[in-house]
């Protein structure tokens, strides 16, 4: 492996590690920050870093697309995936459903574009479902029903959302999250309100903790990830380095453990693995595609 294949790999490791620290640093903010309210500050913050990107405006097409994409991924993915944070301390469970955004795209790209996907992609999508009645009926992982249902419909919108960026064609990556979040902000705002938050709940927080997990989740899990992971789409075999991304589930449970202490039995790991295992196989169908549209697909 030369010098460039290490350097790739170590950016890919870097990003998986980060996204999966989201994880983390989100269940710590969401125990003094109500979800709607760190998500519009979240929002407001990503934006103000990102402003020069909002000085590109963007033709009457692709605003529609962003206006529907915004949709998707502020109340849609973002909101769903807190509130599902907020409500369980399963971790690892939450981060192997938000994987279910892959196959919620094919069966999306299906549906709305006559993709149909390949019988090992099928095959992919019946085990992966599978995986997650399992995953919801394992006892230990009962209590956390109500939270998995919520991470499952997250995945769903981000599925939604990826298949909506697909039609945005001159925006770049980082353009695209510098204005999902703009035009995100007075959609989470109204839902702030209308759920009886207000920013006056910042005056309440009392851990360092609270501070450092909102500006990783801005800086580290927003930006930077994202960042990383659209210069490597442009630079890197697509097929290469999506498989990676089945390491952040992975990554969580560890980290959830180091640092929370939850419990990881076999049956979890069991039933994780099909999930992965059925994503994985939806990979390996999709790779001689996604090859093809490198060069159109989420620039």
């Amino acid at each position: 492996m030369d010098t460039n294949r290490f350097y790739t790999l170590f950016l890919i490791l870097f990003v998986v590690l980060l996204w999966a620290g989201n994880f983390i640093s989100i269940s710590f903010l969401v125990k003094e920050i109500d979800s709607y309210t760190a998500l519009t500050l979240r929002f407001i913050a990503v934006s103000i870093i990102l402003i020069t990107y909002l000085l590109k405006i963007p033709s009457k097409k692709d605003f529609l697309y962003l206006l529907l994409a915004t949709l998707f991924i502020v109340p849609g993915h973002f909101g769903l995936l807190f509130l599902s944070i907020s409500k369980t301390k399963s971790l690892g469970g939450i981060s192997v459903l938000i994987q279910l955004s892959i196959p919620f795209s094919i069966l999306f790209s299906w549906i709305f574009y006559k993709d149909r996907p390949e019988l090992l992609k099928i095959l992919g999508l019946i085990i992966s479902f599978f995986g997650i009645v399992l995953l919801l009926y394992e006892p230990s992982m009962f209590e956390n029903k109500e939270a998995f249902l919520i991470a499952i419909c997250s995945a769903l919108f981000l599925g939604l959302y990826f298949i909506v960026v697909k039609k945005i064609k001159n925006i770049s990556s980082i353009g695209i999250i510098a204005w999902s979040s703009f035009l995100g902000i007075p959609l989470m705002y109204i839902i702030m309100l209308l759920n009886g938050s207000s920013f006056a709940v910042l005056y309440n927080v009392s851990l360092n903790t609270t501070y450092y997990s909102f500006f990783y989740t801005v800086i580290a899990g927003s930006i930077l990830g994202h960042g990383i992971w659209a210069y490597l789409i442009k630079t890197e075999d697509i097929s290469f380095i999506s498989p990676f991304l089945l390491l952040v589930p992975m990554v969580t449970v560890i980290l959830s453990f180091l640092i929370f202490g939850e419990k990881v039995n076999i049956e979890f790991i069991f039933i994780a693995s099909i999930i992965i295992f059925g994503i994985f196989l939806v990979f390996i169908s999709t790779n001689k595609k996604l090859k093809k549209e490198r060069n159109g697909y989420l620039k």
